[in-house]
């Protein structure tokens, strides 16, 4: 069994803990996530099955959008409203100062990493040493807000904001960022991814446990979640050459550099590819069969 699960990942859980209740639905034993998503948080989890396993940094490297519901006056050791108060402040911006402490977050910056994370440090995750009490330096890390939008606000406490970036961005640190620019403190109160790449939340299957039958026509065939990579299409001698591991030459059919999904002559995906500034085709990762399968696609193209 190959391809992938969008899941709808419920609040309450970590990722995780969703991988290994669809690894013992499905009876198999290469399952993995792509992307962490926060306990708190809901939303688009692509779980990656088999063979698909091999394209999951593709997936998660791919831009991601965010709807955020923001508490402002208030800031806890995880950075959401499950952790520990750590400070109380006053509310007393306005609608513009607000809209202005907002803009001043879009683009590149460099942030933090929160101490109630997975990234790991020392081999163990940074939550196993926040939870000990252990607080560690952090490498600051690139990374590009495209957008914050103000959705809705019920008062100055409560905000609602969609946020689109780049892989790598901490929604929680964002936000107690956005707090201290409007001299005070925020946590989150409720998170949801609604987008990666092109997956949208209509394209979600909910998380359940009612074994193996009621997931298998909900898997998408790999090629299809990495559509937001151009597609080449390689003759029977380039096909052989990637197989074996070499380059081949591209001849500049199309305007492309970086990485594509390659595909046989009669239309099977092969893996994904690298096309390099001398205009040569090298394979990153590939299929292990020539032929697999998921279920019928719900996605075309």
């Amino acid at each position: 069994m190959n391809g992938f699960l969008l899941i709808d990942k419920p609040s309450g859980i970590s990722s995780a803990e969703c991988v290994y209740s669809i690894r013992k639905d499905l009876n198999e034993k290469k399952v993995g996530h792509c992307g962490t998503l926060d306990p708190l948080a809901t939303g688009i989890l692509p779980i990656c099955i088999g063979e698909a396993t091999k394209f999951s940094n593709y997936v998660s490297d791919q831009s991601k959008r965010y709807e955020v519901k923001i508490l402002f006056g208030l800031e806890t050791d995880t950075g959401d409203i499950t952790g520990k108060e750590v400070s109380l402040g006053d509310v007393n911006f306005s609608l513009n100062q607000l809209k202005r402490a907002l803009s001043h977050f879009v683009g590149e910056q460099e942030q933090i990493p929160p101490m109630f994370s997975a990234l790991k440090k020392n081999g163990k995750p940074l939550y196993y040493w926040a939870r000990r009490g252990v607080f560690l330096k952090r490498k600051p890390r690139l990374i590009y807000v495209d957008q914050i939008e103000l959705k809705t606000f019920k008062s100055y406490k409560e905000v609602t904001v969609e946020v689109s970036c780049s892989k790598g961005t901490y929604i929680r640190t964002l936000v107690e960022s956005i707090g201290r620019q409007l001299e005070t403190y925020a946590t989150v109160l409720e998170l949801r991814r609604t987008r990666i790449g092109f997956l949208k939340e209509e394209d979600l299957t909910p998380l359940n446990s009612k074994g193996k039958n009621s997931y298998v026509d909900d898997i998408v065939e790999c090629d299809q979640v990495l559509k937001n990579y151009p597609k080449l299409v390689l003759n029977k001698t380039e096909t052989k050459k990637i197989r074996n591991g070499q380059q081949v030459d591209y001849n500049a059919r199309q305007e492309k550099e970086g990485i594509v999904r390659l595909y046989e002559e009669e239309g099977s995906f092969i893996g994904i590819g690298n096309i390099d500034l001398s205009m040569k085709v090298s394979p990153r990762r590939l299929l292990a069969t020539k032929k697999y399968s998921a279920s019928p696609s719900r996605y075309k193209g």
